[in-house]
């Protein structure tokens, strides 16, 4: 759903952009008539390619469970470094108590 409303926004940004400059293009009488159409549907197909990307994307993080993975990792690694401050705690017990 993110990645949906950034590729929105990118959408709206460009068209935003292309808005503003229309006056610009107005102003030159060589330009043909379709000009803004013809950018606006480029900035459109930018769009949707920018929102098919973010959807591919998405759909190869959640097929590969790459979120689980990393859970699974820091999960591990947490109880690794619980384990090293366990013995690190017993040697210093050992010591102070001999």
């Amino acid at each position: 759903m993110k990645t949906q409303n950034m590729a929105a926004g990118l959408l709206a940004g460009m068209v935003m952009v292309v808005g503003t400059n229309a006056s610009a293009f107005a102003a030159e009488p060589s330009q043909g008539p379709g000009v803004m159409e013809r950018i606006e549907a480029t900035a459109k197909k930018v769009g949707k390619k920018i929102e098919e990307g973010f959807t591919k994307t998405t759909k190869k993080i959640e097929d590969k469970h790459i979120g689980d993975k990393i859970e699974q990792k820091l999960r591990k690694a947490a109880n690794k470094t619980a384990e090293g401050f366990e013995k690190a705690g017993n040697k210093i017990e050992q010591k102070l108590g001999n």
